[in-house]
């Protein structure tokens, strides 16, 4: 009778590979940026009802100076243009969050309304504090 050779079957290091993927698993999530909407300290005014929602949207902050800034930095007039129509082409029911000092003039709340408009974003929300009591 003729003897068979047994050959034995190559076998793949599955805990090395784990290992890999763990590795490479840490360092995406390490070097990965979060995109957190950065804001400043403001002093909003209350109002008596305040309803939150789930839409895509952007914070525009609006200090007692009236600077306008917009993810932690401070920008111009024709850079929140420039944002809020990337953003309205990017998606057309987007949200402009304005949250202005409770003492800054209308008349600056107003202008970024103006901005935001003519940039095509039309859905535009105040941002105030619910009164308690």
């Amino acid at each position: 009778m003729i003897e068979r050779k047994h050959k034995s079957k190559a076998l793949v290091p599955l805990t090395s590979m784990a290992d890999i993927a763990f590795i490479l698993l840490i360092f995406f999530i390490l070097t990965s940026t979060i995109g957190i909407d950065k804001s400043i300290p403001v002093n909003l005014p209350v109002s008596e009802t305040s309803t939150g929602g789930s839409y895509k949207f952007f914070h525009i902050w609006i200090d007692g100076k009236g600077d306008i800034y917009l993810r932690g930095e401070r920008k111009s007039e024709d850079e929140l243009m420039e944002f809020s129509r990337y953003r309205s082409i990017d998606n057309p029911d987007v949200k402009g969050l304005i949250g202005a000092e409770k003492n800054i003039s209308f008349m600056k709340v107003n202008r970024v309304m103006e901005i935001l408009r003519d940039s095509g974003v039309y859905n535009i929300v105040l941002l105030t504090k619910k009164k308690n009591g």
